[in-house]
Parts: structure tokens; sequence; C-alpha cells
């Protein structure tokens, strides 16, 4: 069990003076909040990180591939990525945080992300950068949850409530999510699918930010989430067509634009009947991704997991922890859908 950082001081790493282009974007809301705006204001003159003296936690510092960490091979890979964004003169600056990253880290997810194979990795962020370019990256994040929806978001978040709260052991923000009663339809009458998937990026921008700020806080790199999903009440009815290509689409979006993000995911209160949504789900996936995915049943088998990645004081209550969860009212559960998953899960169990 990792180490807990929760009762670390707050802490700042060293800053030295560096030439590098780069940018700093501020934390202003969090997923699930309305009517707000993420700034995208630059400071020219930030003051940039030594990269020598950046830190993982203890437990990270050990592990292959990463800053600090890497063997002859890896390193090579590494200077030669670093070349082709030279020579081509590729813009990394909104990739990163010149406060707690270096242009070094960014590559370095990359090359995690191709088995360090330098042409893939370069493919994947060129791929990568023209993608933010053309999706106008920098203007979705400044937009407000109701403009990217064009809806009321209150509708999202009554069928697929999502928060961020606390940390886990390694200081990753957790994210949470109740994945049960997602009736895509009901949303989508509201809003259009490429609208949802626009949302999750969205998010997904904010959740790279909780991880720079974390960084900040407790003086090490900190790239990585950690994510549970409450399954609770899920039903075969939910996995619709419309269901399935969107979370192909998200799934996409984040191995090809957000990679080495995600550190664990855990599904909680998982149907036994979820084991045939996830059959398809894993296709989608690489074999690392999978790896750090667990699906779990009884809070018998979950909350020694939560416990094991998240401290007691960090871990929502119902989840087995100490905190009081965050999330602002609950989800709308029709009565058909109580029903459905009543007689599925009774099925299944004869």
């Amino acid at each position: 069990v990792p180490v807990d950082e929760a009762a670390e001081p707050r802490g700042q790493m060293e800053l030295s003076g560096s030439t590098t282009d780069s940018s700093a974007s501020k934390r202003s809301a969090q997923p699930g909040e309305s009517g707000s705006n993420a700034p995208d204001e630059r400071g020219a003159a930030a003051a940039t990180v030594d990269a020598k003296k950046l830190t993982y936690h203890p437990d990270l510092k050990r592990e292959d591939g990463y800053l600090g960490c890497l063997n002859a091979k890896q390193t090579q890979a590494l200077e030669s990525l670093e070349d082709m964004v030279d020579e081509e003169k590729l813009d990394l600056s909104d990739l990163y945080d010149p406060k707690v990253e270096t242009p070094q880290l960014v590559l370095l997810r990359f090359l995690r992300a191709r088995g360090f194979d330098v042409k893939k990795s370069h493919k994947m962020l060129v791929e990568h950068l023209k993608w933010r370019e053309e999706t106008n990256i920098k203007e979705l994040r400044a937009k407000s949850e109701e403009e990217v929806l064009g809806c009321d978001p209150t509708l999202l978040h009554q069928y697929l409530p999502k928060w961020q709260q606390g940390h886990d052991k390694l200081g990753r923000p957790v994210l949470y999510q109740q994945f049960g009663n997602f009736e895509i339809w009901k949303v989508t009458e509201q809003t259009t699918l490429e609208k949802l998937v626009d949302h999750h990026t969205w998010c997904q921008e904010r959740h790279v930010a909780y991880c720079r700020e974390n960084s900040e806080r407790f003086g090490r790199i900190v790239e990585k989430l950690t994510i549970i999903i409450d399954a609770k009440d899920w039903r075969l009815g939910l996995f619709t067509r419309d269901a399935t290509k969107f979370l192909h689409r998200i799934s996409k979006v984040d191995s090809d634009h957000f990679p080495e993000r995600m550190g664990n995911l855990v599904v909680v209160n998982a149907p036994m009947l979820l084991s045939v949504a996830w059959k398809v789900i894993r296709a989608w996936l690489d074999p690392k991704t999978q790896a750090r995915i667990q699906i779990l049943r009884h809070p018998s088998d979950f909350v020694p997991v939560l416990k094991s990645l998240i401290d007691e004081e960090q871990l929502v209550e119902e989840y087995g922890g100490k905190a009081k969860s965050t999330l602002h009212g609950e989800a709308a559960v029709s009565p058909e859908a109580k029903a459905h998953a009543t007689t599925e899960s009774e099925a299944v169990e004869k």
C-alpha cells in the first residue's frame, strides 16, 4: 500500500528560470458546475520548473518508463522524439503548465502509450496537435458547461452524476461517476451525441488541471487520475446503440488524446450482466489500460480495494470512507428503471 501523503505539508517545487515557451491554465470550476468559464490566460513571464528537480511519489520513482527511471533505450527514444519536435517546430505550449511540468513529461506520456516506439509516438503526437487545433480546445475550455452541452447541465447530471472529490494515496485526483441510470435517449432529446463527446473532452481538460493543482500542492508530479464508477442499477436496456457509440467515442478520445492519464479505474456495485458489456468495451482498450481496470460487485470486494488506493478521510462514505459526498442532489431513477434492473438481476441469479 502506498505511503499516505494526506498529511504532507503543502509544498512548492523548486523553480528556475528557463526559456521554454509554455503557458499556464487555472482551474475555475469542477465538472458539473454550470455557467462557469475556464480562463485560458497564459503568463508570458511564468516561471518554469527544472526537470532535474521534479520528483514522483516514491512508489512511482521506481516505475519503468517514468522520468528518472529510464533505461538507455528509453532515454534514446525520448531524445529522438525531442529532436523531431525541435526540427518540426511543434508547439507543445498548450500541453503542459511550466509551473509543474516540462515538455519531457508530455513526450514520455506519448512514448509510454506507444511502447517507446518513436515513430508511433511521433505520429500520435502530431495527430493529437492537429486534433486540438481542429477541435479548438482553447475555445472549448473557455466555455461554460451549458454552452458545451447546448442544454441545461442538470439534465445530464440527473442521468449521469459525476464529480471530483479528494485525492488518492499518490496524490491523484479521485473522480466519481454513477453510471447505472444513464438513459442516453432521454439526454439526447435535449442535446446531441456529438455535444456529449465534446462535454467529455471539456471535462477531461479540467481533470488535467486538477492533476496540475495537486502537483503544485504536494510538490510532486501528479499526472494520473483514480476513477470510481458506480454501476448500481445498471441493466442491459441501457446498452443501446447510441450508448455504445458514445462509449466508443469517448474511449477513443481518451486513448488518442489523453494518454497515460488513467491510473486506476474501479467499477463498483457491478451487476453480473455488466460482464456482457465489458466484453465489448474491453476490445476498444489497449492491454495496459485493461490491466488498470477492476470490476467488482459487492462492498466486501470493492471497499478493501478502494481503501488500498484512497485514504479513508478522502474516500466518500458510501464507498467505505469517511468523507461526506460533495455531489449535489441525487440521480433521478425512474420506477421502470428500478423494475428492469430488479427483474434482470433476479433472472441472472436464477
